[in-house]
């Protein structure tokens, strides 16, 4: 099976932050559809705390699947972050997209992404907030060291086949 990479890349409007991140060891909620086919699952929940032995091999990964009973082969997913690559969004970012992680696959493709309630923001005042609700595209909420509102609005998202440069 092929392998490839793909970037989960995000780009918001932020106000009053001065960047959002999702923390390492978030869990990633997706559509994955068979790199070979039709077939698609919808509501895979990825985590980096979980692995699973791959059948027929020594590896691992964070997600693994067989799309038909009778498949040799298993598809699978791992989470990554790629150094230089994968980062938060920050305020200065405005406009573009962002990588903010990984998936190495094998046999699928992400095709969807439900965002959750993992993110974290961070304000130029200091503030600190573990709990962003990315759900619904959008976010509220007000800084109390600084007296200012502050919002994650209109998320966007897109997948990105990742390529090294050489």
């Amino acid at each position: 099976m092929l392998l490839q990479v793909f970037t989960l890349s995000i780009k918001a409007d932020l106000e009053n932050i001065e960047s959002i991140s999702l923390p390492e060891d978030s869990s990633y909620t997706l559509t994955v559809k068979d790199s070979a086919g039709d077939d698609q699952r919808e509501g895979v929940v990825v985590s980096p705390l979980e692995e699973q032995e791959l059948s027929g091999s020594r590896g691992t990964a964070h997600f693994a699947l067989k799309w038909s009973r009778d498949a040799r082969h298993e598809a699978s997913l791992s989470l990554q972050h790629i150094k230089g690559v994968t980062r938060a969004l920050t305020a200065a970012d405005a406009g573009k997209f962002v990588p903010i992680v990984a998936f190495e696959c094998r046999g699928l493709d992400p095709i969807a992404w439900q965002p959750q309630a993992s993110g974290k923001g961070w304000a130029p005042s200091g503030m600190v907030w573990e709990d962003v609700d990315l759900s619904s595209g959008e976010w509220a909420e007000y800084d109390e060291k600084s007296g200012e509102a502050v919002s994650v609005m209109e998320l966007e998202w897109r997948f990105d086949t990742y390529r090294p440069k050489k």
